[in-house]
């Protein structure tokens, strides 16, 4: 079948969402299937929904002889008033792939509302949808409005190579020296650093020491109220900023790191946390959303409630002061990794559901 991609930017930009997307275009072309990426600019949310005054993308996938359409469904503004025009020309499936809604994110209640007027109108014109967890479906559905054909189809963490070694995960644990803490994800409102930062700085320095690894020049004014905010904390001597890793240097830091700290991250899913877990990490995440779809708190993790800075403070203590803890839940996350689908066995379901909407 001949499917085109709708993007805003580039597919090869490094977030959770456009690895999911990447893998699936992959998957899809690996199975015969002919996939054209259609990249939008990236503009803000007003010009955007001004964009759909315009023709042009209307009359490219309307003459592009197209099966299927996917749609990431962050793109959503440009494609308000695209939807509506391809209506009226021959039918073939518009299909959502919803990451995360972005009228749930962390920003003024007035925006979220302003972008739900619009968000809610998107996902109620669509023929079908993709959803990256079950957490993601339900925040959807109570938006879409009417049942139509959906499939949860969940990212894997086997990106980067071979899992752990399980003798490896209890020497690394019991490993003399501060607690090694990780946090992985573009430096943005949404991944919570700023209530991590302030939840660490309430525990004796000595003891842990913390690595943000994130592209910084995606939300270049967040990154710098970071660096102002450990340096106004006094954690410069415990934190360092590592910018974007990725392949063998993501691998490395995995590696050398006890856990993963992101309990205050607005995610989707949570790619970075399934990838830690394969190194043996356990993870602490929040418990809203769909971390905890796999993050079982005392198990291989824990979760924290939104602004628990204390409750954080006290499952970062628990590893300090008993490394046999941190060892068990670092194999435990192992456990959950290994068998966790792969991206290949993910991907395939995908296909098949997309395939069986196309006919």
């Amino acid at each position: 079948m001949k499917v085109a991609l709708i993007i805003t930017g580039r597919l090869e930009t490094l977030t959770g969402g456009f690895i999911y997307d990447r893998f699936l275009v992959e998957a899809l072309r690996r199975r015969g299937h002919r996939v054209e990426l259609v990249g939008l600019p990236q503009a803000s949310y007003g010009l955007s929904l001004a964009a759909n005054l315009s023709r042009g993308l209307s009359r490219r996938l309307d003459g592009g002889g197209w099966d299927l359409l996917l749609q990431d469904e962050l793109a959503h503004p440009r494609l308000l008033g695209v939807n509506r025009s391809l209506r009226a020309g021959p039918r073939r499936p518009i299909v959502g792939i919803v990451h995360q809604l972005l009228c749930l994110q962390p920003r003024r209640k007035w925006i979220n509302a302003f972008y739900r007027v619009f968000e809610k109108r998107y996902l109620a014109g669509l023929d079908a949808f993709v959803f990256n967890s079950e957490a993601t479906q339900r925040q959807a559905r109570r938006l879409a409005g009417r049942e139509r054909p959906q499939r949860v189809v969940r990212p894997a963490g086997n990106r980067l190579g071979a899992p752990a070694a399980a003798d490896a995960i209890a020497a690394r644990a019991e490993r003399a020296g501060p607690l090694e803490l990780l946090f992985v994800g573009n430096l943005s409102p949404v991944k919570g650093l700023e209530g991590l930062l302030r939840a660490l700085a309430l525990l004796p320095q000595a003891g842990w020491r913390l690595t943000v690894v994130g592209d910084t020049q995606m939300d270049r004014a967040y990154a710098r109220r970071a660096r102002r905010l450990v340096s106004r904390l006094g954690l410069s001597a415990a934190v360092a900023f590592s910018g974007r890793l990725e392949g063998g240097d993501l691998r490395a830091a995995f590696l050398r790191s006890h856990a993963l700290a992101m309990p205050f991250a607005h995610e989707g899913f949570g790619i970075a946390a399934l990838e830690a877990m394969g190194f043996g990490l356990p993870v602490i995440g929040s418990e809203r959303g769909a971390v905890r779809e796999f993050v079982r708190h005392g198990e291989n993790g824990w979760l924290a409630a939104p602004g628990e800075l204390a409750a954080v403070g006290r499952h970062i203590v628990a590893w300090m002061s008993d490394r046999r803890l941190l060892g068990r839940m670092g194999r435990a996350a192992l456990a959950t990794h290994r068998a966790w689908p792969t991206w290949e066995e993910s991907m395939a379901q995908a296909c098949l559901f997309l395939e069986e909407l196309a006919g």
